[in-house]
């Protein structure tokens, strides 16, 4: 028999275009809960961040919500801790690590009770460093899912179906396959399943919950197969830790799931969100850093909590993932969408906006960092990809 670990990361930014947002929640997120709450021998581990959570609330999309918690109470689903709003966490100081944690479990317990109990946790776009994992562990998880290049730095090196423990810290860590999970993986995993020389075998995966439905239509129903296949076992990752009592240690290095070995020895881990050539990403993350700074030293003002809220959304990875102009491993055409870098840098400069007491100075400082992102922003569309 087969063994299928896999973790599907349910999110959309939080300014995503409604019609996008319905598309996503009837293609993918329905069928996903369908699915599991429908077979027996369902087992997945799913992240859903909080900033989902209230998306599906505001589109009243309730019966996701409610299907997410049955499929936890019934055993074929566990959920793991995140990001309230999907940022690149090692790129943020550890009070805003904290934060963003913090803030996640509160709504996340808000709308789904006692079938958010997580044991593990789903670090954004797996952006990994170790100032991160320490502040995963002080808030109690006990393991992270880290991409295989994450264990040496190397692909194809790692055997993934081994847990291990980091050094440093004590979290045990899990690694994908990032080959299978590159690929549509129901698909993959029924066509292992009739190899001889891959039974008894366990395969970990980790996907976009988007890739079910939206981002592949899978008219062929390979996932429905999956589920039916006797010789295929799917189970979620907590149990599978469960049947270890030896976890190798090993020290991860800095990276992520888009992490190319070239990128690693350029120390450049996280290139789709701040790369030192990108001169845009430059520009957006001094205007993110400022207004970090802005917020939280006032503190006092009797606007601080829009202005934080605000603050919390811009931080979202998909500013800064809009902006890089590269082709990552799953999409051919080059990232790009200067309509979501300036949703997302609105709501930084909102943040500074909404502030009562903030000195002039620093508003018009703001004003002329976002000013000028605009006009790289769209002078690079209509002269560069457009």
């Amino acid at each position: 028999m087969l063994t299928w670990i896999n973790l599907l990361h349910l999110y959309q930014p939080p300014h995503q275009n409604g019609f996008i947002f319905g598309g996503v929640c009837d293609e993918s997120y329905r069928r996903i809960i369908r699915l599991l709450n429908f077979h027996d021998q369902a087992n997945f581990t799913l992240n859903i961040t909080g900033s989902l959570l209230e998306q599906l609330q505001f589109y009243q999309k309730d019966d996701i919500i409610a299907g997410i918690k049955q499929a936890v109470e019934s055993g074929r689903a566990e959920l793991v801790g995140s990001a309230m709003f999907h940022p690149i966490l090692p790129l943020l100081n550890q009070g805003e690590i904290k934060r963003q944690i913090e803030l996640n479990n509160k709504i996340s317990k808000k709308f789904l009770g006692a079938a958010y109990n997580p044991q593990g946790f789903f670090l954004p776009e797996m952006a990994y460093d170790s100032k991160t994992a320490s502040v995963i562990k002080a808030l109690g998880f006990k393991w992270i899912i880290l991409d295989e290049i994450s264990g040496n730095g190397k692909l194809n090196s790692l055997n993934c179906g081994q847990p291990y423990q980091i050094k440093s810290n004590g979290l045990k860590v899990i690694f994908r396959d990032r080959k299978i999970s590159n690929s549509f993986v129901p698909e993959t995993i029924n066509e292992l399943a009739k190899e001889n020389s891959q039974k008894n075998k366990t395969i970990i995966t980790a996907t976009d919950g988007e890739l079910y439905g939206h981002h592949h239509w899978d008219l062929e129903r390979h996932l429905e197969s999956v589920f039916s296949n006797r010789n295929i076992k799917t189970v979620k990752i907590s149990d599978y830790l469960n049947n270890f009592s030896d976890f190798p240690k090993i020290e991860p290095v800095a990276s992520c799931w888009e992490s190319k070995e070239e990128d690693l020895r350029k120390s450049i881990p996280y290139r789709f969100w701040s790369d030192p050539n990108n001169k845009l990403h430059q520009f957006i993350w001094k205007l993110a850093k400022f207004s970090v700074k802005q917020v939280e030293s006032h503190r006092q003002d009797e606007s601080y909590k829009l202005a934080r809220n605000l603050l919390d959304r811009g931080l979202t990875s998909c500013t800064f993932w809009s902006a890089s102009g590269q082709k990552s491993f799953l999409w051919k055409e080059t990232i790009w969408n200067p309509d979501m870098i300036e949703n997302g840098i609105l709501n930084l400069i909102r943040a500074i906006r909404s502030l009562k007491k903030i000195e002039t100075k620093d508003r018009l400082r703001a004003e002329k960092m976002f000013l000028k992102i605009i006009k790289n922003v769209w002078q690079s569309h209509w002269e560069k990809y457009y």
